[in-house]
């Protein structure tokens, strides 16, 4: 839950979550952790109802690397942090299933 967010990650996951309305207008759609960070690392920038300009995995790279993680979205927590680690981890996991 964004309450529960420090600074650094409520920033992140703010920043996520415009993008995540601009491709959707949804505040939070679903995978938008797993398709931003696939555009993060270098992966297609094409997202929803728009294409991630140049700057946006940047800056979400940024703000990643600010607060030492990555933002993710459930049912029971909302948005909650991950760190770093941990998040790639589940990334990769992601990404294998598929």
């Amino acid at each position: 839950m964004l309450a529960d967010l420090s600074l650094e990650q409520r920033a992140l996951a703010e920043y996520m979550s415009e993008l995540s309305e601009k491709a959707y207008h949804a505040g939070w759609e679903s995978g938008l952790e797993y398709a931003l960070w696939h555009a993060v690392i270098g992966g297609s920038s094409a997202y929803g109802q728009t294409d991630l300009t140049r700057e946006q995995p940047e800056t979400l790279k940024k703000l990643s690397d600010r607060c030492g993680g990555w933002i993710i979205s459930d049912d029971a927590n909302e948005e909650r942090f991950i760190p770093a680690d941990e998040w790639k981890t589940r990334y990769e996991m992601y990404r294998a299933q598929r």
